[in-house]
């Protein structure tokens, strides 16, 4: 009987057996997660990611209640953490992450509801009256204007949009910031995706608290000048030294200078940009971490070179901690410059975290700062971890602290010679360079459908010419406006412009220079920014064990198609794919439309594409296919026809549903309350459908029902 007893405990039951792979697994979990305790901290801004994508992943704003109840969480979750992070760590780090998700679920909601603000209704010409905030020069002629304090005719005070942004093609001469203005424009609300899951302009508009865009119709009528000493200061600076930028270095040099120096980009043409997206140079457009470490490096070099020369000040302080305080300010300045976008935020928060390591005689280069920083953007904008700009800066900026921790810390410069030096620069660039290509590569096709061929050969000439002509002349520029002595260093930033835009031209056109690519499924992102977060925070051999999103996300991207036919409302464009390549057909033009059509097909094919399988008259399109035709009926007799056989009918005019005939029919106004449809024909015939509307949900920059309707009456 003993015997028996000492067995059965010895033994676990039978029906546990089935268990024991999943008991040794979580335990050697565990053990891996203790082993890497120190790593932890890496992960809050993930936590913090998890709530706000969650959040932001429901289909529509949930009550606020929720994210109410997710702030007072908080401390009681923090507390519960804390209190068995000896105990119990590995419950602590459960509670911990518990919490973090709640910060940034409270984050997103109370984002959400801060920035709610009108958008505008129906499309038409307006009679509008407003401040202007900023002015944005154009290379083809005229400005684009920000306003705000708006009053619009025919408009509800309550239904006034808090901004909206017009173009005037002409007459822009002696505008400034601050004045007041009455024009005639044609406004339209912000345009959501034009195909589903496509990027949603509506959505970053609508944190932006923009909401209205269009053209002026007629030159503006001044009604107050602007009032000296406001709070635009910062703005009125920024377009002061944008305007000067452009008088000194006109056309496509002043533009991309004034791209680099004060954020304002509305003055590069398209041609521009497409080449610098296609040689991989797009990036030093945009005011990021590279910006603002040159702005703040050039600085501290400076401050601290020049303090050592003051013997009295060199040998009683270390000097590196005041030229640490100078460039902060520096890099402060430029921020309010640059207009404090989400990019330049990122990037001083970077920037500012590094200086005040040095400051604390901490080392600057750690991945717990980056986690610092991602997680008070994500506090500050929570939204921007959607947008490609964050993700793209952060994946490099990790990327390149992960692999320095490995490979980098020790290396020793000291016993080099000059030439040795300088090679172990240029070696440094290069890996540099191909690390943080590596790294954002796979996120720039997901967001833009290209991936740079030359990218990484394009960068080793580009970015030396940055760091050490481009931006170093435009600080000086800056530093010299004052006295007036602005010219030669502008100028010499102009001369490092036109061979930055010789770069970009020869890569962007060389053959294969950029290979398009269909627009990814959604599922694609979590496991590659899942992969590369367990390759680049843990250090253990365990971290290998991130490939396997990776490769799932590759997967996946190779047994995706993009859709066969997409239909913009009330048929205005058409978009088809084939063995050449998508081909869009436009009864409206619509240049915006068309090609954001083409980035998510996989860009355009040959001069057909894909419209040797539409067959288009007056009165339609059709596209075969086996015994059930997917046909667009422009006119009610091509629709009648349509339906009295099987078959997907989607008609611009006529009926809900077909008076006879067994076809299946979108009518008219599914059609525009769609948003947009796209169509996938599967292997046994069957027909896919989805739409924009439903991929975008009830959020509140998402158009209501029949709003689509309104703007085409008008």
């Amino acid at each position: 009987m003993h015997a028996t007893a000492r067995s059965d405990r010895t033994h676990p039951p039978p029906d546990a057996a089935p268990l024991r792979p999943l008991v040794s697994a979580a335990a050697a979990v565990g053990r891996a997660l203790l082993a890497e305790a120190d790593r932890w901290f890496l992960w809050l801004p993930v936590a913090v990611a998890v709530g706000i994508v969650g959040f932001l992943s429901l289909g529509g704003p949930p009550p606020r209640a929720v994210w109410i109840a997710g702030g007072l969480l908080v401390p009681l979750l923090a507390a519960l953490a804390a209190g068995q992070a000896r105990v119990r760590p590995l419950v602590g780090l459960v509670l911990a992450a518990l919490a973090a998700i709640a910060v940034g679920v409270a984050a997103i909601g109370l984002r959400l509801e801060t920035v709610a603000a009108p958008v505008l209704e129906r499309a038409g010409a307006y009679t509008v009256e407003g401040r202007i905030v900023e002015i944005a020069p154009r290379t083809e002629g005229g400005v684009r204007l920000l306003l705000d304090q708006l009053s619009i005719d025919r408009l509800d005070p309550e239904t006034i949009p808090e901004r909206i942004r017009v173009t005037l093609r002409s007459g822009g001469d002696g505008l400034e910031v601050g004045m007041r203005l009455r024009l005639r424009a044609m406004l339209q609300p912000p345009r959501g995706p034009v195909v589903p899951g496509g990027f949603d302009f509506a959505r970053q508009a609508w944190f932006e608290r923009l909401g209205a865009v269009g053209w002026a119709l007629a030159r503006p009528q001044l009604l107050e000048p602007a009032e000296p000493g406001s709070e635009l200061a910062a703005a009125a600076l920024r377009v002061a030294v944008t305007q000067r930028l452009v008088e000194v270095l006109p056309g496509t040099d002043g533009a991309i200078a004034a791209a680099l120096l004060t954020g304002l980009r509305g003055g590069i043409d398209d041609a521009i940009w497409r080449d610098f997206q296609r040689s991989g140079l797009a990036h030093l457009l945009a005011i990021s971490g590279l910006h603002m470490t040159l702005v703040a490096g050039t600085v501290f070099l400076l401050a601290r070179w020049g303090l050592a020369l003051v013997p009295a000040l060199a040998l009683r302080v270390a000097v590196k901690k005041p030229a640490a305080l100078l460039a902060l300010l520096a890099a402060a300045f430029y921020l309010a410059l640059s207009g404090g976008t989400i990019p330049t935020q990122r990037a001083f928060l970077m920037v500012a975290a590094a200086l005040l390591a040095i400051l604390a005689g901490r080392d600057p280069l750690s991945l717990r700062l980056l986690a610092c920083a991602a997680t008070l953007v994500l506090l500050v904008r929570p939204e921007a971890v959607l947008g490609a700009s964050f993700q793209l800066s952060f994946a490099a900026v990790l990327a390149l602290i992960a692999v320095w921790e490995r490979i980098g810390r020790g290396a020793r410069t000291s016993e080099l010679g000059l030439l040795g030096r300088l090679a172990r620069y240029l070696l440094g660039v290069a890996a540099t360079t191909l690390v943080a290509s590596l790294a954002t590569t796979p996120l720039a096709a997901f967001h833009f459908q290209t991936v740079p061929t030359y990218g990484v050969l394009a960068n080793l000439l580009a970015v030396p010419l940055t760091t050490f002509w481009i931006m170093p002349a435009g600080l000086l520029g800056l530093m010299a406006m004052p006295l007036g002595l602005d010219g030669p260093p502008i100028r010499l930033m102009g001369a490092g412009i036109d061979l930055l835009l010789a770069i970009a031209h020869t890569a962007a056109r060389l053959p294969g220079a950029a290979l398009a690519v269909p627009a990814w499924p959604e599922a694609v992102l979590p496991l590659l920014w899942g992969g590369g977060l367990w390759l680049a925070l843990w250090r253990r051999p365990w971290r290998l064990l991130g490939l396997v999103p990776i490769v799932l996300a590759l997967v996946l991207v190779a047994r995706h198609r993009p859709p066969d036919l997409v239909v913009t409302p009330w048929l205005a464009q058409i978009a088809t794919t084939g063995s050449a390549g998508a081909s869009i057909l436009a009864f409206e033009e619509d240049e915006p439309t068309e090609a954001a059509l083409a980035r998510a097909l996989g860009g355009p094919g040959a001069e057909d594409g894909g419209r040797d399988r539409l067959r288009c008259d007056r009165a339609g399109c059709r596209l075969p296919h086996d015994d059930r035709p997917i046909v667009l009926a422009r006119r009610l007799d091509a629709l009648l026809q349509a339906c009295r056989e099987p078959g997907l009918v989607i008609a611009r005019v006529g009926p809900e549903r077909c008076p006879s005939g067994p076809a299946e029919l979108v009518g008219p106004r599914a059609l525009a309350l769609s948003g947009g449809l796209a169509v996938w024909i599967g292997p046994n015939g069957t027909l896919v459908r989805r739409t924009v509307t439903g991929e975008r949900g009830a959020w509140p920059w998402a158009r209501p029902a029949g709003r689509a309707e309104n703007s085409r009456d008008r």
